[in-house]
């Protein structure tokens, strides 16, 4: 009994976790942030700190990033500290 309630168990958990990678795959790259080292409960700090994320938005900081993926369910990652690196199609265009 207690053995096909942790299978159900870990089954849901197993569920939910895939429900939730990102569609281009974006789950899978960058660095997890550090979600659990803020009280997202009480909000987070106005202190600027950009994150970029594996969406390519920046975040004001990484407790903002974490309160995204818990109100929308998602799993951004963090791609780079700072803010994202745009790519231009024609790096030299400007040069005649």
């Amino acid at each position: 009994m207690k053995a096909t309630a942790v299978f159900l168990l870990l089954s849901l958990a197993l569920c939910c976790y895939r429900g939730n990678a990102e569609m281009n795959g974006a789950a899978d790259e960058g660095t997890e942030a550090a979600c659990g080292t803020y009280d997202l409960k009480k909000g987070c700090t106005k202190i600027f700190d950009p994150i970029c994320g594996t969406d390519n938005t920046v975040y004001s900081n990484e407790c903002l990033l974490c309160a995204q993926n818990l109100q929308k369910h998602t799993n951004v990652r963090i791609k780079n500290r700072g803010m994202c690196k745009k790519h231009s199609p024609h790096p030299n265009s400007a040069e005649n």
